[in-house]
This record gives C-alpha cells, sequence and structure tokens, in this order.
C-alpha cells in the first residue's frame, strides 16, 4: 500500500524550519487540519485523507518538524513546544478558511491546547470552529523527566539507540490494541523509522506547561475520544481533560489502543463528519 498523501510541498515559517505539507483545496468554505502526534506522521491520517478527499471540504496536513518528512535538527531548542504551535498558527494562516476544523492526536492535542491557552490569555479571539480530540496527551505541568522511566535513562543516548528495536515493541504493547494487524504494525514501524530517540526526549523536554484555568474558557465544542486498551494515555488521564474543557464530549472507544486513527477509522471519519454538519449547520464565527 502507498502512501495517500504523496504530493507535500516545503512549508516554511522561517528559514531552516522546512515542514512536508499535503493539501487539497476544493475552494470549500470548510477545511479540516490534521494534527499529528509525537513520532507520528501526516501519512496516519491516510484513511480519513482517503474518505474526505470524496467531500467538498479543503484538506491539510504536515509533518512537524523533524517527523516524516519533515526536515531534522540536532538543535534542542527547535522543539520547544512554542515552536511548534508558532507552526500550528503559521499553517492555518497560509490556508485561510470561513470555517475550520482541527482534528488532533495525542501530543499533537496538547500543541492545539497550549496554542489556545495562549490565544485567551492575550485577548485573540479563537479562529477555529471545531477541535477533535484524539487519545490527548497528558496535561501534566510539562513532559520532562525521565524518558524510559528506568535505568536506561541513566545511559548515553547512543548507548541506548542500540536497543531502539526493543523500545519499538515496547511502545506497540502499550499504544496498540492486541487485536492490531500485524501488517498495520509492519508499516508504521517502517514509516516511522527516521525517528530519533534525540528528537523524542528533546520534544518531550520542550513540552511547556498549559494554564488549566484558560482551558476552562476555551468554549469551542470539542470531541475527546479515548482508546479503552490506550497503553500511553490511560482514560482517567484523558477525563481530567474533558473535566476542563467546558464545551467537551469524551467517547471512549472499546477494543481500541492509542493510535484511534488508524485503528477506529470508520468511527473517526463519522465523528468528523457529523462534526463538519454540525459547522455547517452553525450560523457565526467561533469566538
Amino acid at each position: 500500500m502507498t502512501n495517500t498523501l504523496e504530493n507535500s510541498v516545503a512549508f516554511w515559517r522561517i528559514p531552516g524550519r522546512k515542514l512536508a505539507l499535503s493539501s487539497i483545496d476544493k475552494g470549500s468554505s470548510t477545511a479540516i487540519f490534521f494534527l499529528h502526534g509525537l513520532g507520528g506522521n501526516r501519512q496516519q491520517w491516510r484513511l480519513q485523507w482517503n474518505y474526505f478527499t470524496q467531500k467538498d471540504v479543503n484538506l491539510v496536513a504536515w509533518d512537524c518538524l523533524a517527523h516524516g518528512d519533515s526536515a531534522r535538527s540536532q538543535h534542542q531548542k527547535a522543539f520547544d513546544s512554542e515552536c511548534s504551535v508558532k507552526d500550528l498558527a503559521a499553517v492555518l494562516d497560509a490556508f485561510p478558511a470561513r470555517k475550520k476544523l482541527i482534528v488532533a492526536h495525542s501530543f499533537g492535542c496538547r500543541l492545539v491546547l497550549e496554542w489556545l491557552a495562549n490565544l485567551h490569555e492575550t485577548g485573540q479571539p479563537l479562529p477555529i470552529n471545531g477541535l477533535i480530540l484524539l487519545g490527548p496527551a497528558s496535561l501534566a505541568p510539562s513532559l520532562k523527566g525521565p524518558l524510559f522511566g528506568s535505568w536506561l535513562d541513566r545511559l548515553p543516548l547512543w548507548v541506548v539507540s542500540l536497543g531502539k528495536p526493543w523500545l519499538q515493541k515496547r511502545f506497540e504493547k502499550l499504544a496498540w490494541h492486541p487485536g492490531t494487524s500485524s501488517e498495520l504494525l509492519r508499516r508504521e514501524r517502517r514509516a516511522t523509522r527516521r525517528n530519533s530517540l534525540f528528537m523524542i526526549g528533546a520534544v518531550r523536554n520542550g513540552a511547556r506547561p498549559i494554564n488549566h484555568e484558560s482551558l476552562r474558557h476555551i468554549s469551542i465544542p470539542t470531541h475527546i475520544v479515548a482508546g479503552e486498551q490506550d497503553g500511553i494515555v490511560p482514560v482517567a488521564e484523558i477525563q481530567k481533560l474533558h473535566a476542563l474543557l467546558p464545551a467537551s464530549t469524551l467517547n471512549v472507544l472499546s477494543n481500541c489502543g492509542h493510535q484511534i486513527m488508524l485503528e477506529r477509522p470508520l468511527d473517526v471519519n463519522d465523528i468528523i463528519e457529523r462534526e463538519l454538519r454540525r459547522i455547517s449547520d452553525s450560523e457565526g464565527n467561533a469566538t
């Protein structure tokens, strides 16, 4: 199976920060923006991309720095969440639409929430009409700290890298539902083989705290989806976010792990489609 989002362009927010971006412009007044999580890539949205290319809606997806086909970096500060939030804002500005829906996964959800909290704190309007969060990452004050939670953290990174195949298997056990097909697992291994432990550690260390009180003022309709068997972000952690966002709903999918858009694509597509209908039927813009 070939990649669906093949025709990427180089998106530059600033010189030296090249992101691979795919888009489809139908001339619609509505656009969906797909943002992957830590270690992911824009191809993980292929099952949504395939489906919504048949609909009257514009589509945008991109690879975050050092993910997928985007440029690599060995500068730890380049992975501060502040930089990725600016990337998100720049992409939204570059693809204007009257109505905007963001669909984010895992750490991508945290970036969107950081962006929205910043806008609220500075008194700026919230320029989106809907938000879908799949397996949103923890809202702990930061994600700094031990990467592996064991003696591995005391070893040099190059030594730990020798055990990357074992770490991959450990991640898969936590992230995927036990019934996931071996073909899908093989494909995702190939798609993420360029991910470096340096990048993963730098992203986690660069995660900025999010003001919970600001999130209590985010009135954008938000649909949160959790996997019942998610070993990366347990349902109990996701319920904390649901309690913070006043306009949120929570749907827990059985027989599903962390990679929700790949494990339960029909459910995700249905949720997106229902949200598009709500946005289409609503009057006015997000405030």
